[in-house]
């Protein structure tokens, strides 16, 4: 079992991104929860999917330099989305777009208790 899912994670590269940061932004929400920070889920999605970028763009910016870049340009590659292939910007988004669905719906789970809360 332990294999095949080690196995679907390596060939699935966006959607193994998608799934962790469906529980990186779960878990750190509820951590930021407990500890009062405002805001806990927007400020979870944002550390994971900043996470996420820098993953991609670190891996971009020494695929590039293999490449033959320069280091100047492989960087401002990196940091601005220039030469980046279509599998960087998946893992990318993939899993931004996660962190950020996992926001709104804790958003909107806590909206719902509030407002069931002021009306019982």
């Amino acid at each position: 079992m332990l294999g095949t899912l080690v196995a679907f994670m390596v060939a699935n590269p966006a959607t193994s991104h998608a799934l962790t940061a469906i529980l990186e932004t779960a878990g750190m929400a509820a951590a930021l929860t407990l500890l009062r920070t405002p805001r806990p889920e927007g400020t979870a999605a944002l550390l994971v999917s900043t996470d996420c970028y820098g993953r991609e763009a670190g891996q971009r910016e020494h695929d590039v330099k293999h490449a033959g870049w320069d280091a100047l340009q492989a960087h401002l590659g990196a940091e601005f989305l220039y030469g980046w292939s279509l599998p960087n910007l998946q893992q990318w988004l993939a899993p931004t777009c996660a962190a950020w669905a996992v926001a709104d719906v804790i958003i909107w789970l806590r909206s719902r208790a509030q407002r069931g809360g002021a009306v019982g």
